[in-house]
Order: structure tokens, then C-alpha cells, then sequence
């Protein structure tokens, strides 16, 4: 009697847990979760925090954790299926579902944060920092890299494997954790700058001018069709798809 409902109940967790706004809320818990068991003494960690970019833009980095290791970036993604690519390609290829699909490499989008970590708190230059990935829960991955690719449940571990070496003093933890709260800015107030400024752009870009330095936009063509360039390039490396 009680099968059919039980069997209902479950459909629906799964289609709801199917969808990729619930999925990425469950990796975000589970690995704020994972998180809490670092011990409060050796770690300092911060989650969402918004630092400047390039073009006025902001970024935004997951989850940050300084240790005596050094700093501890932690890209999150909610990518299902079997994951395929390296390092150095632009996009991964997932295969789920019987089909290919093509999913932004987040080995790249880390290198991003923590280059504009060291860019906007030079104070920090001499330390560490390393990168991490942690994947939704059933993703399988075959990455040619050194970077971490982990999910939840062995996060805690990798991380303990990097500070297993390295002694650092939590006082110093706590000034370095302070240079970098100090660049951080309120996610609300970015949010409102970064959705002014990217319509700053597009609007720029609609009329031919770079986002970047108010210099004209060229068109070219090469082997994969039109793009636009910055005519002021190599000072200004923009570059973008004609049909953005």
C-alpha cells in the first residue's frame, strides 16, 4: 500500500534534485559540511567572497581557507557525467546522458581567482596558495592535471594533506586572513556594481567600442570566422566573437 507513495516520493527527490539550481545548492552544504570538521585552530575559512577584477569587474571565489600551508582556493561545480579534458583546454567534455556536452574548464577559472587575489593583495605575494576542485557527488573524472579534483566527502583530506607539512603560527594565519578580508567587498554592493558595469559593456561593445579601453573595435576574420580586436591592441588585448 504504502510502495506507490514511497515510490512517488522518490521520483519527485530525484527530479527536483535533478535540477542544476538544487544540485548546486546541495555541493555548496556538502562541502561547507566537509568544511566545519577543520579544526578552528589551524584554519581560517571564508566562503562567497568578492574581490576586484579586471574592467571594473568583480569575481568571485567560492570557498578560501588560509592555513599554515598557505591560501587554499576551492572552486565548486555542480558537473555530473564523465568528465574528460586536461588542465589547459578552455572547456571539458561531460558525457551524461548519452551525449557530449561542453562545460567550462573551472581549473581555469581558479587560476583566474587566484590571480586576481595576488593582483589586488600584493602583501600576500610570498605565500602559497593552491587550487582545488570539488565536484558534485557521482561526477567521474579522467582530467590530465596535478590540481586536486575531489568531491565532498574526501575534501577534508586533501586539504589536511596539504597542511600536513607546513607549521605556521595562527597569529600569522590571522594577518594574512585580515589582508584579505581588506580587499574583499560586500557581495550585495558588488553584485549591483558588476550587473552596472557589464551593461556598461555590452552597451560599449553594441556600438563598436572596446569594453576595456574605449578604443575602437576592428573586425577580422580567421580560421573559425569574424571576431572583433581592440584597435589599440597589444596595449589592449580584447578580443570577442562578432556575434556576442
Amino acid at each position: 500500500m504504502f510502495y506507490p507513495i514511497i515510490l512517488v516520493i522518490m521520483v519527485a527527490a530525484y527530479g527536483i534534485y535533478s535540477l542544476p539550481e538544487v544540485k548546486g545548492l546541495v555541493g555548496e552544504i556538502a562541502v561547507k559540511f566537509a568544511l566545519l570538521f577543520l579544526p578552528d585552530d589551524e584554519y581560517i575559512i571564508m566562503h562567497d567572497i568578492y574581490i576586484p577584477a579586471y574592467d571594473g569587474l568583480y569575481t568571485q571565489i567560492d570557498h578560501l581557507i588560509v592555513a599554515s600551508c598557505g591560501i587554499i582556493v576551492i572552486e565548486t561545480k555542480n558537473y555530473s557525467g564523465k568528465l574528460s579534458g586536461s588542465s589547459r583546454k578552455k572547456y571539458w567534455m561531460a558525457y551524461r546522458d548519452g551525449e557530449y556536452h561542453k562545460v567550462y574548464n573551472p581549473i581555469r577559472q581558479n587560476s583566474y581567482h587566484i590571480r586576481m587575489l595576488k593582483e589586488n593583495c600584493p602583501k600576500i605575494e610570498d605565500e602559497k596558495i593552491f587550487s582545488i576542485i570539488c565536484l558534485s557527488f557521482g561526477a567521474k573524472v579522467k582530467i590530465d592535471t596535478k590540481t586536486p579534483i575531489v568531491g565532498p566527502f574526501r575534501l577534508k583530506k586533501t586539504i589536511a594533506a596539504l597542511n600536513s607539512r607546513s607549521y605556521k603560527h595562527f597569529a600569522k594565519i590571522s594577518i594574512i586572513a585580515n589582508m584579505i578580508n581588506e580587499i574583499t567587498i560586500d557581495n550585495k554592493i558588488a553584485s549591483g556594481r558588476y550587473r552596472k558595469m557589464l551593461a556598461l559593456r555590452k552597451e560599449r561593445f553594441r556600438k563598436g567600442i572596446c569594453p576595456r579601453c574605449n578604443a575602437k573595435l576592428l573586425k577580422k576574420r580567421g580560421i573559425n570566422g569574424e571576431y572583433l580586436i581592440c584597435s589599440n591592441y597589444p596595449v589592449c588585448k580584447f578580443r570577442a566573437s562578432n556575434n556576442v
